[in-house]
């Protein structure tokens, strides 16, 4: 029996999930960082700066003004977390090194038909024997491996496509950055220890969609696979069948297409939520957020659609790198922005709301602190164009 529930209060749970809500940390530590990507799953990375890179938006979004130096220090000094490929290339917690080893992306594990990888990675002796060796390399190091060929994503060289495909099967893992480039150690080494245990699939499976939907808070079968490991749910039907049965994940009525469902552990939160129990938030979020990179969910959900401004050609996009403003468990506005370093300025391109929150109902003063408190995070003033 499906549990009708209202849609606010669905997306007021997504919301609280996503730790969009409630008043943030006094003071952001290591601590607090870390425990937000093991509750969200992931950081995309991304590497437009226009504002600042988009992990740093996504933890500014959800913790406040904090010192980006604390994730370099999670990832290459106390290595608590790691670079992998989530349903995008992504910062992840490392305790989830077994979990993603079990669900290798689709294109470079050589039992699918999509292992184009497989066939390009040719040198992955010469890396590895080099890895061994001087502990860390970057491509560059490999200039005599460097053949290029045309993709569709350009042009790529077979050496790239090797580390490529050792860094998805986790025998290889970023360890640091230069010149905007990655180094690679091996896996076991950075972390000081192999892998103790792989789960099957089936079990990975299970932990995989009850992580995603969690970080979710409601989320329709599909969804789940697009979050978190994206493109590894092979399988995944029969699994979610045995946990709806199992009762570990409750579907819903929300009045929307499909089927949607929440964890057995999040009712309480729900139950909290329709009482009343909710401290909403307003805070500007990346273009790449978790809570709306399902660009198809984004608008079941909340009634907002949004595309990514940046791969719109330039004569038919409004702004560029867009900014949705969240306001309590609604996406009301939307702002073009920019940072100009040399100025020392947050420029306020333009500005959208949605219909509904014209005049007299934008939340003026809500607004104007969101814009100073992502200002300030960045270290410069807002101007707002005219």
């Amino acid at each position: 029996m499906r549990r009708k529930v209202r849609i606010e209060h669905a997306r007021r749970l997504a919301v609280a999930r996503q730790r969009l809500s409630g008043p943030p940390p006094k003071t952001v530590t290591t601590d607090d960082i870390h425990e937000l990507v093991r509750a969200i799953g992931c950081l995309q990375l991304d590497p437009t700066a226009i504002v600042a890179r988009n992990h740093l938006l996504v933890v500014f979004s959800r913790l406040g003004p904090f010192d980006p130096k604390l994730v370099d220090v999670l990832l290459w000094d106390e290595r608590r977390l790691y670079e992998y490929w989530a349903h995008q290339a992504s910062i992840v917690p490392t305790e989830d090194r077994a979990l993603h080893a079990a669900l290798p992306p689709s294109w470079a594990d050589p039992r699918t038909t999509e292992a184009w990888m497989t066939r390009r990675a040719r040198f992955t002796k010469p890396v590895l024997e080099r890895l061994a060796a001087n502990g860390s390399v970057r491509a560059a190091d490999f200039d005599e491996h460097a053949e290029k060929y045309e993709s569709g994503w350009g042009k790529r060289s077979l050496i790239a496509d090797t580390l490529a495909l050792l860094w998805f099967q986790g025998r290889i893992v970023p360890a640091g950055r230069s010149g905007g480039g990655r180094r690679w150690a091996l896996a076991d080494r950075w972390f000081s220890a192999p892998l103790a245990e792989i789960p099957d699939q089936p079990v990975a499976l299970r932990e995989a969609a009850v992580r995603s939907l969690r970080a979710l808070g409601v989320a329709t079968q599909k969804q789940v696979v697009n979050h978190f490991i994206r493109r590894r749910y092979n399988g995944l039907a029969s699994e979610w069948k045995q946990l709806e049965a199992e009762g570990v994940i409750v579907p819903l009525e929300l009045g929307l297409k499909g089927h949607w469902y929440i964890h057995a552990e999040d009712v309480e939160l729900l139950e909290h939520i329709e009482a009343g129990e909710f401290e909403p938030r307003t805070t500007l979020v990346s273009p790449f957020d978790n809570l709306i990179c399902d660009r198809n969910r984004t608008l079941a959900l909340w009634g907002f659609d949004f595309k990514l401004e940046i791969y719109v050609p330039k004569s038919k996009r409004w702004g560029y790198f867009v900014m949705p403003l969240l306001h309590g468990d609604r996406i009301i506005a939307r702002f073009d922005l920019a940072v100009d370093h040399n100025d020392g300025i947050l420029n306020v391109i333009g500005e959208r709301w949605e219909p509904g929150w014209d005049g007299r109902r934008r939340p003026t003063r809500a607004t104007k602190r969101a814009l100073d408190d992502l200002a300030s995070f960045l270290g410069v003033d807002v101007r707002r164009q005219r």
